[in-house]
């Protein structure tokens, strides 16, 4: 008896599992049907038309949208999801068709009764009708409106508020665009007006004797010429309006190359995406570990594939299989990214078939790079995914550069020298350069931004020799010294809020110093010490009084890169190298023994965990010389004297138990109080010894009298006012009558 009963349990299952399969198969040419009628109703036949006459009487133009409604219904209930969300989507969809033909109907009968019942049929002209007696036909429109935003967001759970927020900022970016080229233009128009027009020589002037002087180059007649230009120019403009040189103009991103039009150029094409998808996915699956791809990021160079492992499917696994895949792909070297950081996925990256060269002036022109008002900015190149990378060498805010020869490492260090030159003054930032190799960097000798701490400006020049050069990075520390005295004596913390004080009161600005050494391998086997404890110091004070550094090696050993200089530069620049172990050095991971070479670079940010990886920008030695020809005939080198104090006095005043910072501050101190004791030196200055001995050192020095028999000091104001001037020309000094 119970077998029977299997039997027929067995039966009906079968027979409820056909009717289902009939039932899905009915429907579905059901909704192909209708949506043939109603799209192609001339060949639908007496019921096709009868049919399709019917759904536009009951919804109008609506009607069209059926088919599409009525297969999503359809997809609806064919999900393994809860039976109520199911039927509950199904009638979503149908009624937000019922809301979309009385928003039709409403909208069209603005204009006559007619139209209202042609556009949403007789259900939306119905529904239209109650809704204007209830609530008027502007309200109508508005809840039509709303229950149908409303039925798209559940059906298709559409962010509203993030498609409006990113409609909103892109807009917001457009208009800033517009009026920013809107203010540039107007200027240049308002420049050309004052100035005297430029004469154009005409055939019969052709013959007549010209001055023999040098040609000048044009800037402001033609701004479509020059657009790029104004937009460089702008950056300063509004950085720094009121200090802005009137004589020295920024040069051109017409000096460099242009890039090559296509913006998808070195990218593989679908048909190579999908087959690198498939071989890579069937790679993983011989080997039984589970993944698909899940999304692709194609660059100029290489192409990252994401991976999204299967349940289980440990993250080490896919790892392990590097060198196997890059066999299955026939590719020269992958990198695997495990996992992507923020993503649930791996990445592995594929080098392109055919990559491209990414120009310099194409990350100047980009918005990353326009937009930005920092003074250190320079271009990097293209990410992974292709879109321009800029990096501030102010929020580093020093950089290590490293990779074997060949990989790159001497253009990416001309991108970062030409990216700044172009943006900024040389009042603004200044370079002291040092190539030990004497073969890259001699290229901007004479440039109006070369600087020497140890030298004049008429003998400023690129830093060849190590011990000379170990002699600069000890100038370039005192300078440092001087720099936080002043900025301690007007209470200032960087040397931006410093220059903001500067231009309230009309005093000299501090110029950014970047130091940049092409090889530090050489300086290191000379001068390790110097060199060593030089840029120690630097690296750990010099970010806030605006010295930063840029060391570039091709021997990334730990004899070079050593422990100090790694705890200090966090952010890192590593190009190819030949082995894991240099990588290590460098980024403290592997990573940059698989890159490509020419470019091909991994960024650490400060407080990233991984590197990113780019393609850096090419910057030609042609493009470099006509910059460095531009910027000679602008200006020449200036900068003013750094020795605030000769050795002698410091050392008088050493003898004396007094350091100059405080003698200086002590002076400050007597000059806007107008009195001194040993409660006013020790209020100040926290010591009972340091009281007396400035107390000593002012009598010393004859700025202060204490007359017999009297307990009251004369002071000599004017003595200690000439005595500052002289001696502390950084200390501001207000003369009172």
């Amino acid at each position: 008896m119970s077998l029977s009963g299997g039997k027929k349990s067995s039966v009906r299952k079968k027979s409820s599992g056909y009717a289902q399969v009939f039932w899905w198969f009915a429907a579905l040419a059901a909704c192909l049907y209708v949506a043939w009628l109603t799209y192609l109703p001339a060949y639908s036949g007496r019921a096709g038309i009868w049919t399709q006459s019917k759904l536009d009487f009951l919804l109008g133009q609506t009607g069209y949208l059926f088919p599409v409604f009525f297969l999503y219904s359809l997809l609806e209930l064919a999900k393994k999801n809860y039976p109520l969300l199911r039927w509950l989507r199904a009638l979503f969809s149908l009624l937000s068709l019922v809301f979309l033909a009385s928003l039709f109907s409403l909208t069209a009968g603005i204009f006559s009764a007619d139209w209202g019942q042609r556009a949403g049929g007789i259900v939306g002209f119905k529904i239209g009708a109650a809704l204007i007696t209830a609530f008027g036909r502007f309200g109508g429109v508005l809840f039509t409106l709303i229950f149908f935003l409303a039925a798209l967001h559940f059906l298709f759970r559409i962010p509203w508020l993030k498609l409006a927020e990113s409609v909103l900022k892109k807009l917001t970016a457009e208009y800033r665009a517009w009026k920013k080229e809107h203010q540039t233009l107007s200027a240049q128009v308002l420049a050309a007006k004052k100035e005297s027009p430029v004469i154009q020589m005409a055939p019969a002037a052709a013959e007549k004797p010209v001055d023999k002087q040098p040609l000048k180059i044009e800037t402001s007649p033609n701004p479509a010429q020059n657009e790029k230009k104004e937009k460089v120019s702008s950056r300063v403009k509004e950085r720094d309006a009121e200090n802005s040189s009137s004589t020295y103009i920024l040069p051109s991103l017409e000096l460099l190359t242009p890039p090559q039009s296509s913006r998808d150029r070195g990218k593989p094409s679908e048909a190579e995406i999908q087959a690198a998808s498939s071989v890579l996915e069937a790679t993983l699956k011989s080997f039984g570990v589970e993944a698909r791809v899940s999304g692709v990021s194609p660059g100029p160079v290489i192409t990252r594939y994401e991976l999204t492992p299967g349940p289980g499917v440990k993250v080490s696994s896919i790892a392990a299989l590097e060198n196997d895949i890059a066999l299955a792909l026939k590719a020269k070297g992958i990198r695997i990214l495990a996992p992507i950081p923020g993503k649930g996925a791996v990445g592995v990256e594929i080098p392109n078939s055919k990559p491209a060269m990414v120009y310099l002036r194409e990350i100047l022109e980009s918005p990353a790079f326009m937009n930005s008002q920092k003074p250190l900015l320079f271009g990097l190149g293209l990410s992974a995914d292709g879109e321009p990378k800029t990096a501030d060498l102010q929020t580093m805010p020093h950089l290590l550069v490293a990779g074997a020869t060949n990989s790159g490492k001497s253009i990416l260090v001309h991108s970062i020298i030409a990216s700044i030159l172009f943006a900024t003054r040389p009042d603004e930032v200044k370079f002291v350069l040092i190539d030990p190799k004497r073969l890259e960097l001699t290229f901007y000798e004479g440039i109006p931004h070369l600087f020497d701490p140890t030298t004049s400006p008429e003998k400023v020049s690129v830093i060849t020799s190590p011990k000379d050069a170990a002699k600069v990075l000890k100038a370039v520390v005192r300078l440092m010294e001087k720099r936080y005295e002043k900025f301690q004596l007007f209470g200032v913390r960087n040397i931006d809020a410093y220059n903001a004080l500067a231009v309230k009161e009309k005093r000299p600005r501090e110029f950014f110093v970047v130091v940049i050494i092409d090889e530090l391998a050489d300086l290191m086997l000379v001068a390790q010490d110097s060199v060593e404890d030089s840029i120690q110091r630097l690296t750990q004070m010099a970010r806030a009084v605006g010295i930063h550094l840029v060391l570039a090696t091709q021997r990334p050993s730990v004899d070079v890169i050593t422990g100090v200089i790694k705890a200090n530069l966090p952010c890192r620049i590593a190009l190819q190298v030949i082995s894991k172990v240099d990588s290590k050095v460098i980024l403290d991971s592997t990573g940059a023994d698989a890159l490509q070479g020419k470019g091909d670079l991994l960024y650490l940010a400060v407080g990233s965990q991984k590197p990113e990886r780019c393609q850096g920008a090419y910057v030609s030695e042609s493009e470099i010389s006509k910059l460095v020809a531009y910027l000679k005939t602008q200006a020449k080198p200036d900068y003013p004297a750094l020795e605030t104090m000769t050795k002698s006095a410091e050392a008088d005043l050493s003898s004396l138990g007094v350091e100059p910072l405080e003698f200086s501050q002590a002076l400050k101190l007597v000059l806007e109080r107008r009195r001194v004791s040993q409660d006013l030196l020790k209020s100040h200055f926290g010591s009972s010894a340091r009281a007396t001995n400035l107390l000593s050192a002012l009598e010393v020095k004859e700025l202060i009298h204490k007359p017999e028999g009297s307990n009251h000091w004369d002071i000599h104001f004017d003595q200690i006012e000439d005595y500052l001037r002289q001696h502390f020309p950084q200390v501001p000094v207000e003369t009172r009558d």
